[in-house]
């Protein structure tokens, strides 16, 4: 088989892989860790996974929360043990002074024969570009140059990113806020809560808030019903904002 013929069956499986996952991937809200849960990945492949993340968290300077609680949902999902968080944890550590991103010469091979495990792999790092909602350029282009490491064409790194922009990250306006509600701390706050808090800590300010405009207590009120509805109808976007992008969700 020539080299060019390689290459086009290798595109033939990603176009008839990759769909199925990216429908997949909308179906659990676009969290990179519920879809690895649903769809598995190899045990091999966690050490490499882990030290792109590192490189990608690392593009703007710093490593943040959300990151970090990224990384422990996705360890959580797969039952790693002591040991193995501990040489997860040391393989983001080193993909944070990563440069360029690293990946083994056997995986670009595998890749080429079997793309969906590198499929799965650039989605899981495609979803630390859009953790707070709108994406990062600095990350975005470390992800993309990651995804090309892992041996996919440009085109299906294209087709991830624009999964993820896809999403609609802006709702409306918050109550005598000029700005939209978009991203991660914007919907916690919208709620009455902070992005550090616990998910269940967001659930009962979710659920707090959600009462003071609900109709049955409006009606016995002086607030304007159609208020009330516009202000209900914000908390609830944003807790599903919030139920998609936390991490513990």
């Amino acid at each position: 088989m020539t080299k060019r013929n390689a290459r086009d069956e290798t595109t033939t499986k990603t176009n008839d892989e990759l769909p199925e996952l990216l429908r997949e991937l909308a179906s659990c809200g676009h969290h990179g860790a519920r879809l690895l849960e649903r769809t598995g990945l190899p045990r091999w492949s966690l050490p490499v996974l882990f030290e792109l993340m590192g490189y990608v968290a690392k593009a703007e300077g710093r490593v943040t929360e959300l990151d970090i609680r990224y990384c422990e949902s996705l360890m959580r999902n797969f039952g790693c043990s002591p040991r193995q968080r501990r040489r997860l944890i040391r393989r983001f550590s080193v993909g944070k002074r990563d440069q360029e991103p690293v990946v083994p010469l056997w995986l670009r091979i595998l890749t080429r024969r079997w793309p969906g495990t590198a499929q799965r792999l650039s989605i899981a790092l495609a979803h630390l570009c859009y953790l707070d909602g709108p994406h990062s350029p600095a990350r975005s282009a470390r992800c993309q140059n990651a995804i090309l490491a892992l041996g996919l064409p440009a085109a299906d790194g294209n087709r991830i990113m624009h999964s993820y922009r896809s999403k609609i990250w802006i709702t409306s306006p918050n109550e005598g806020d000029s700005e939209p509600l978009t991203g991660l701390a914007r919907a916690c706050q919208v709620v009455g809560g902070k992005q550090s808090d616990s998910l269940e800590a967001l659930r009962q300010a979710y659920r707090k808030k959600r009462s003071l405009y609900h109709p049955d207590r409006v009606e016995h009120t002086d607030m304007d019903p159609q208020l009330a509805r516009t202000r209900l109808e914000e908390i609830h976007k944003a807790w599903d904002l919030i139920n998609r992008r936390h991490p513990e969700a």
